[in-house]
């Protein structure tokens, strides 16, 4: 069965994209995620924010000769490290594929490009319209890449089979509300028995997500085999019920 080869590559414009996606969504969760991705690990740039709104760039420009600075003195070490990444998934993308392939039927991969990007922010979005995502150069446990990578690879098939069977949610205002749905069914199909077995180490949710996957968890151990549809209800009723989304 055909899966997709992903590439990995870097490129300073594609990352000086994520974190104007950063910002952008920055509203959202009073700017939680520009924390965790640019602020914490390069504390720094918040001089280059406006004082009176904290979301704002002051200029794009110099923010992007600040990335295009790391990446034209680390290239050989980006290099090497999207090397190793590379080696690291080509040993468990055959597990990874089956698992997929039973999971949802053997159901054809979304066409798209198939990339990863390293980065050097510490948050790793991923962009639907052309199937690209992003990676760390480097990371504090390099065997947990390979869990990235699953991870973004599972939101572009969650995603076309989602909104192929559930089409009311396809509009902007429900955005938010399917990716509480994807991120949570992502952190209960990875930390799954079987999908722990082929990649070892657990994947990590968000924490506003952990009562509802512990409460499906706890329902699934009744449970020998997953119910693809079952579970998305199940997790959509939760969502609903804990009103997650903004």
């Amino acid at each position: 069965m055909f899966y997709p080869q992903v590439a990995f590559r870097r490129n300073a414009q594609k990352d000086m994209k994520a974190l104007c996606a950063f910002i952008k969504d920055a509203d959202y969760g009073n700017g939680r995620n520009l924390d965790w991705a640019v602020f914490n690990k390069y504390p720094r740039l918040k001089t280059q924010f406006d004082q009176n709104n904290h979301y704002k760039m002051k200029s794009a420009k110099t923010l992007y000769k600040f990335v295009c600075a790391i990446y034209r003195t680390k290239q050989t070490a980006m290099d090497l490290a999207l090397a190793k990444h590379e080696k690291r998934w080509i040993k468990v993308a055959p597990c990874y594929f089956s698992l997929v392939g039973t999971l949802f039927g053997n159901r054809k991969w979304p066409r798209g490009k198939y990339i990863a990007f390293g980065t050097i922010w510490s948050m790793y979005p991923r962009f639907l319209k052309d199937k690209t995502f992003h990676i760390p150069f480097w990371h504090r446990t390099p065997r947990y890449i390979p869990v990235i990578i699953a991870h973004e690879l599972l939101h572009f098939m969650f995603y076309d089979y989602f909104y192929t069977r559930y089409q009311k949610y396809h509009k902007s205002k429900d955005n938010f509300f399917v990716w509480h749905v994807s991120e949570i069914f992502n952190t209960i199909i990875q930390n799954s028995p079987e999908w722990l077995a082929c990649f070892k180490l657990k994947s990590f949710g968000y924490p506003e997500h952990r009562n509802i996957v512990a409460r499906i968890n706890h329902a699934r151990r009744r449970n020998t085999a997953w119910d693809l549809n079952a579970l998305i209800d199940n997790i959509i009723k939760e969502v609903q019920n804990q009103k997650l989304a903004p």
